[in-house]
Formats: structure tokens, C-alpha cells, sequence
């Protein structure tokens, strides 16, 4: 505990008083010195006595002089190893109390080594140093720049020592730094303070892109944390460690070729790695290997790297295994920076992708309802040529759509469906909420006026875009209309890039007689896949909570148009149906610092969750309800790699997510002091990059006010007063 201050002093060992009555050591030992002498009477004693009246009173001070200088010197080295100090209502001799804010930069390139040592090691060494040399009544706060900032120590804290043990066990991210929310963080720890003096030191490395994101300066909301800092008169102090230029090889990206996975897929989906060279040479003999499911594979060829490029890697033949949780990482050699030398990716392979189609007009004769086409083209029968399909499709009335378990599926088909209840429409948006892809599909009873008001709702419900009227005719050949790729730009036509003519013609071919005009509201985030020649659109693809909604204008069978007679048809609906599905997934590999956040069926609520995350320790959560559904939510992912989640019944899932760095922090390109000053104008600091400097600067107020050491000068003084005293004194006559 730290000892009090009292009134205008303060002691780091408050106990060390105690000592002081060692100080009536030498007052005992004269008063017993002066009563061990026996008197006799001897006839020359009266010469003497004569000769000490003479001297007396003399001889009286002199001893009283050396009994005060031994006490003062017991009283003065008890009082030095007590380590008084003064408070600021001494200014002129102590200086007022600082309150010290030690803000450690947490982004990745701290992870920079130098020989064994970090540049975060390091800037933890500085901030314990400045903490050992702190003097004793200043208060500090630590404070790690991230995405989230982390406040290890808000409220000042004069207990040195526990701020010592919360350095040592301080803990690098592996993310970004979102400056505004840490300077933000800063000015919230200082607002906590009522010690006037208050001062900033920032340990970073500078890296540009922390330092100076979107832009050459702040934005407004950084501008204001900046000014709110400059109006606490905070002393700012940053320390520069890093190093200009500098070589970096990093793994920006790893992915599939596809959304999803199923078991026994032919061919195998391709795994593809992007690794970039942020330095300034090239380099060469870049291997990289893949490790799925723990098992390391071959490496790839090596590669050669210009500075400042990068080379996609692609591995074919991948074995991900039977269905279950798949962990696939790729690995470079590792170099200064080694926390980008490697990426995660989780894949959950499936048995089979499960679609349920919902049929607005079942018949008993065969390609007469709306589903049959699509039901064939998405899963075709064993005997059929080509590959197997990973797909599995259910196909039910539209009388059964509210009642089905939709979390069962990964994606939905409507086809041709009249009209939506809000029981359906809810059941829909639960849906989305966990993942779900639903794929709407227009035709002749289609009721737009239902559409809108239930599903489109003013750009705020299910679908992307208006259903407006209908365009075309189906009698006759007139008003025909094909489709216009846009250059097959979007992944659900993309595999017909760079194919022969004759390929792309079983797709732009196609006659439609008659489809949905469907209407875009301003700003939306939708795409649009797949248009007609007319320029109205085709295919739109747009998220939805967590989840995929596409739309598609015209008929799944041969009501309104020629498609599903065409060999693209069955490409393009495997994809449209993969596409919507890979909301489930893509919620598995976050960016660090990017919480996990699933939904989940909503009889899940208040199940105990348990997480593994990278470095092994465990954390327990449990499933919050959220309306009709039940989250998984997770916000410490400050680590890169694997996070294992167990959830308890009744949801009983056990899923692997990932977390990959942000691959702009592998760029080792930093600003130096001027630099600074134009990304962040109107901020005044102290700029230092020579360490050893700081702690020679007077006014880092780090030993004003302590009085231990003049205390030891007056020991020593007063011991060689003693000692001269005791000699002159002793050679009186």
C-alpha cells in the first residue's frame, strides 16, 4: 500500500520512522557515561579541579555540540531511507504532482524485432523505466493504442509498484490503432485527474499507417480529441522507435475460389494466398506452404517479388477433409515482422449445402411447376454427365414456408410466390439475421403491391430493389430482350470470363419475353449481376443483416423466359444459390479487433458459451436474446488466429472463427517529426527519438521534490563534522 502524504510531505517508507529512536542512542550513552565515576579524594585533584572549573563551561558546549551532530546524524539517515518528498504546496522547492499518462502504441508493426526484442518489449522497458524513476507522489495511467484503445490503468495511480506488475503484464494486439478512439481514451483518463500538472507520453513507432489514415490529415472527430487534449495543458511527449525504410514480406490475403464447401466437391475448390513485398528490393525465393487441419503440405514454387507488388499463390488439390470444422493457414518464412508472416482461414465443410425451394405454383406434371428446372439444375441426378453437385434441395408449397424450420438450410428459393404474410416475412428475417441466403425469383403471380409493402418497405426490409411493372410480352417473338454480363464482373457469372464464344453465348443469348422492372433506391448497397440489354436489371445481389438476398426479375422455369433451356443455367444457379449462401461463413474470419458476432436460433438464449482463443486461455460467455434470435458475441479478439467456440445445448455448435490482421499495418513505411506535425496539426509535442535524452530532461518533473538524497549529503557532511569536531575537541589542553 502506499504510504500517505502528510500535510506538505510524503515518505515511501512510512515505517522507517520507527527507527527514529535510535537518535537518543548517543543521549543514553551520555548520560550513563556521566554517572559510572566514583569520587575519591586525592590531594593533587584539587590542581584539577581548579583547572576543569576553569574550563567548564566550555568543555559543557563542546559536548553538547558533538551529542547534537551524532543525534542529527542518526535522525538524518533514518529520515533518508523513510524517502520524504515534498508536495506542491512547496512549489519552489518540490514542484507540483504530475500525472503521467504512459499510452503504449499496440499496433501490429510493434512487433517489429530487433534481434529477440519488439519494438513493444521495448516501449514496455521505457514506460517501466519512467515509471522506477518517477517521483514518489506522481500519479500514472497506462494506456495501449489499438482497435479498441485498452485502458490497463484509468485512475491515477501512486502505487508504483502495481503499476510496475500491470506493465509486466501488458499484452501486444495484433491489430490496427484507431487514433481517434485513443486519444479519445487518453483525454477520458485525464478528465478523471484533479492533479493540475498532467503529462503524455506516447511510445510508438510512428507507422505511417496508425498515424496518418485517410488522408494527409485528421479527420473532424480527431481534430475535436486533439483539442480537447490541448485544452487540458497536457505536456505531450512522443518517443520515436521506430527505424525509416525497412524490409517487409507479409501474407495479405487467403481465400477461396468459392463460398462454400461441401464435402467431396470435384474439383476441389482452389485456396488462394496473396503475398505482398512492402520493401523497397525485390525478393526472391518466396516459398509458401499451407497447413490444413494441421497437416503441413508441400510448399509452393518459389517465388520472385518486386518491391513494392505482390504474387497470388494458388494451391489446387486441396484435401480439406470429411464435414466439420476445417483450419486452413498459409506460412511464409519468417522475417523481421513475423505476426503477417502467416493467415488464417476457417472453413466449415458441409456434408451437403441444403436449399429448400418453395414452389408458388406446385403441379403434378413434370417441368410444369415453377421449381422443377431449378430443382434439376441444382442438384441433377447421379447418372447425369458432368460433376456431381453439392447440392441438396427440398422443394414444399408455399403454403408450408412459415411453418419450416428455416435454420435448417443454407439457402431459400422463392419462385413465383403471390404473397407474404408478416408471419413469413418475420420468419424470413430471422432468417437473414443467422446467415441465411434467400433467393426471390419473380413470375406472373407475383402481387408487386404485396412485395413492396412487405419485403421491399421503403428500402428497409428483405429486398434490394421496388418491384415495379412488368416489361414485355410473352405472346409473339416482339420485345425480346438478352442479358448484358457488365463485363462478368460479379462472382456469380465471373467463370465465364475469358471463356470462348461459344460459351458465353449459352448466356448472353438467352431470351427473356418478359420480366419485373425492378427499381434501385439512391445509395443502396446492392449489386447488380446481370442486366438486361435495356439497361434494367436482371439480378441484384445485396446483404441483409447477416445474411444474402438476391433478386431475380424473371421466372426460374419457362414462363417468361428461354434460360433454363441454355447450358449456363445451371452455372449460374449454383452460383446465385452459393452466393446467398455465404453469409454463414463469411461471419467466421474477422479482422482483429472485429468482435465475433453470429445469430443463432433464438431457444439458444442464455446458453453458457466457452471460448479458446489463440494463445490457449479460456473465456466464458453466455448467448444474449436479441429480438427473435439468440447472438454470439465476442469482442477480445486482440490476437490473430484460431478463436475455438463451444456452445452448450441446446444449440450444442462447435465452431472454429479466425482473426487476420489488418493488412495495411505491414507496411513499415513511418513519419518522422514534421511529418507528424502535418498529419496532426495543432497538436504540440515533444518530439523524441534519442531514449536516454528523456530521462536527462529536467522537466519530465521525474525527481523533483524528493529529499532522500540532499538528506545523504547531510549524512556524510556531518559525519566529517563529527569527526573534526571530535579531533579538535579532544586536544584541548
Amino acid at each position: 500500500m502506499q504510504p500517505p502524504v502528510l500535510f506538505a510531505f510524503g515518505f515511501a517508507n512510512l515505517a522507517m520512522l520507527s527507527a527514529l529512536g535510535a537518535a537518543s542512542i548517543p543521549i543514553i550513552i551520555h548520560l550513563l557515561n556521566r554517572r559510572k565515576f566514583r569520587e575519591e579524594r586525592w590531594a593533587a585533584m584539587r590542581f584539577l579541579l581548579a583547572a576543569i572549573r576553569k574550563n567548564q563551561r566550555r568543555i559543557r558546549i563542546e559536548q553538547w555540540l558533538l551529542l547534537a551532530v551524532r543525534t542529527l546524524l542518526i535522525v538524518c539517515v533514518v529520515l533518508a531511507m523513510a524517502r520524504p518528498f515534498l508536495e506542491s504546496i512547496v512549489p519552489v522547492f518540490a514542484g507540483q504532482r504530475t500525472h503521467r499518462v504512459l499510452a503504449l502504441d499496440g499496433s501490429l508493426s510493434m512487433g517489429t524485432k530487433a534481434g529477440e526484442t519488439t519494438r513493444f518489449d521495448q516501449a514496455k522497458q521505457l514506460a517501466a523505466r519512467l515509471v522506477k524513476d518517477a517521483r514518489q507522489g506522481d500519479a500514472l495511467s497506462v494506456v495501449v493504442l489499438g482497435e479498441p484503445p485498452r485502458v490497463v490503468i484509468g485512475a491515477p495511480s501512486a502505487n508504483h509498484a502495481e503499476v510496475l506488475k500491470e506493465l509486466t503484464e501488458v499484452t501486444m494486439p495484433h491489430g490496427g490503432t484507431d487514433l481517434t478512439a485513443s486519444i479519445q481514451a487518453i483525454n477520458r483518463v485525464l478528465e478523471a485527474s484533479t492533479i493540475a500538472q498532467k503529462e503524455v507520453v506516447v511510445l510508438t513507432d510512428l507507422q505511417a499507417a496508425s498515424w496518418r489514415r485517410g488522408g494527409a490529415g485528421p479527420d473532424q472527430a480527431l481534430k475535436r480529441a486533439l483539442t480537447t487534449l490541448e485544452a487540458r495543458r497536457a505536456r505531450s511527449v512522443v518517443i520515436d522507435l521506430g527505424a525509416p525504410g525497412g524490409a517487409n514480406l507479409a501474407i495479405t490475403d487467403l481465400k477461396l475460389n468459392t463460398p462454400l464447401i461441401a464435402a467431396g466437391m470435384t474439383p476441389p475448390p482452389l485456396v488462394v494466398a496473396t503475398i505482398h513485398n512492402f520493401g523497397t528490393n525485390p525478393v526472391e525465393s518466396v516459398q509458401v506452404r499451407l497447413v490444413v487441419r494441421g497437416v503441413v503440405g508441400p510448399a509452393a514454387d518459389p517465388l520472385t517479388i518486386p518491391a513494392g507488388e505482390e504474387r497470388a499463390v494458388i494451391f489446387t488439390d486441396v484435401d480439406f477433409g470429411g464435414p466439420g470444422e476445417c483450419l486452413i493457414q498459409a506460412r511464409i518464412d519468417d522475417d523481421p515482422l513475423p505476426l503477417d508472416n502467416m493467415r488464417w482461414l476457417s472453413v466449415p465443410v458441409r456434408e451437403a449445402l441444403q436449399v429448400l425451394l418453395v414452389d408458388g405454383d406446385r403441379k403434378s406434371e413434370p417441368f410444369r411447376s415453377e421449381t422443377d428446372y431449378l430443382a434439376v439444375a441444382l442438384a441433377p441426378e447421379p447418372e447425369s454427365p458432368g460433376t456431381p453437385s453439392p447440392i441438396k434441395v427440398e422443394v414444399a408449397p408455399e403454403s408450408q414456408l412459415s411453418t419450416r424450420d428455416l435454420a435448417r438450410y443454407d439457402a431459400v428459393v422463392l419462385c413465383n410466390l403471390a404473397r407474404f404474410t408478416s408471419a413469413e416475412v418475420s420468419a424470413l428475417d430471422a432468417y437473414l439475421k443467422q446467415g441465411g441466403g434467400v433467393v426471390v425469383f419473380g413470375g406472373d403471380q407475383v402481387r408487386a403491391d404485396n412485395y413492396n409493402e412487405a419485403l421491399f418497405a421503403i428500402g428497409q426490409g428483405i429486398l434490394p430493389a421496388e418491384v415495379g411493372p412488368t416489361v414485355g410480352d410473352t405472346e409473339g417473338s416482339s420485345g425480346r430482350f438478352v442479358f448484358n454480363p457488365l463485363g462478368f464482373k460479379h462472382p456469380i457469372i465471373a467463370e465465364f470470363t475469358g471463356q470462348s464464344p461459344g460459351v458465353t453465348a449459352s448466356l448472353t443469348r438467352v431470351k427473356t419475353a418478359r420480366f419485373h422492372k425492378l427499381i434501385l433506391p439512391k445509395n443502396t448497397s446492392a449489386r447488380v449481376a446481370l442486366a438486361f440489354d435495356n439497361g434494367d436489371p436482371a439480378v441484384i445481389e445485396a446483404p441483409r443483416h447477416r445474411g444474402r438476398v438476391i433478386q431475380v426479375a424473371t421466372t426460374a422455369d419457362v414462363g417468361w423466359t428461354t434460360w433454363p433451356l441454355h447450358p449456363s443455367y445451371p452455372a449460374v444457379m449454383q452460383q446465385i444459390v452459393l452466393e446467398a449462401a455465404s453469409g454463414r461463413t463469411a461471419e467466421r474470419n474477422v479482422r482483429v479487433g472485429q468482435p465475433i458476432d453470429q445469430a443463432l436460433p433464438p431457444t439458444g438464449a442464455d446458453a453458457p458459451v466457452t471460448i479458446t482463443r489463440p494463445d490457449g486461455k479460456g473465456a466464458k460467455s453466455k448467448l444474449l436474446a436479441d429480438g427473435d434470435v439468440s447472438r454470439l458475441f465476442y469482442e477480445e479478439t486482440d490476437l490473430e488466429g484460431p478463436y475455438a467456440v463451444r456452445v452448450a445445448a441446446p444449440v450444442s455448435l462447435e465452431a472454429v472463427f479466425a482473426a487476420n490482421p489488418d493488412p495495411a499495418e505491414s507496411d513499415p513505411k513511418k513519419l518522422d517529426r514534421r511529418s507528424l506535425s502535418d498529419a496532426l496539426p495543432g497538436w504540440n509535442f515533444d518530439y523524441r527519438n534519442d531514449v536516454s535524452s528523456l530521462f536527462d530532461d529536467a522537466t519530465s518533473v521525474r525527481q523533483r521534490g524528493e529529499l532522500h538524497r540532499p538528506l545523504l549529503w547531510a549524512v556524510l557532511a556531518l559525519l566529517i563534522v563529527e569527526s573534526v569536531l571530535a579531533w579538535r575537541f579532544g586536544h584541548h589542553v
